[in-house]
């Protein structure tokens, strides 16, 4: 799915939208991919918690990057949901094996 097209599908989603700062940080991880849309998703969510985890500082300056990974993935699990309801636990599945 390419980067445009993911971002579009963000733009059609119900209010309330995500504050500015946090869209534009969802935005910025978002790149082309084979993937399909929940698995892309996720795959950024997944990555941007991957950040959070490695810094051993913690802090507010990981903030953003943890509500951006927890918007990724559920926005996820939005778009399985809109694709077929009855790959929720799939998806659910996969997230989990990398977590």
């Amino acid at each position: 799915m390419t980067r445009e097209a993911v971002l579009a599908w963000l733009d059609a989603r119900r209010p309330p939208a995500p504050p500015p700062t946090l869209r534009a940080h969802v935005d910025a991880a978002i790149a082309d991919s084979d993937l399909p849309l929940p698995d892309h998703l996720a795959l950024i969510g997944q990555r941007l918690l991957a950040r959070v985890t490695a810094q051993s500082s913690g802090g507010r300056a990981l903030a953003l990057d943890l509500l951006a990974a927890d918007a990724c993935i559920t926005y996820a699990f939005e778009a399985q949901a809109e694709a077929d309801v009855n790959g929720l636990a799939a998806l659910a599945g996969r997230v989990a094996e990398t977590a």
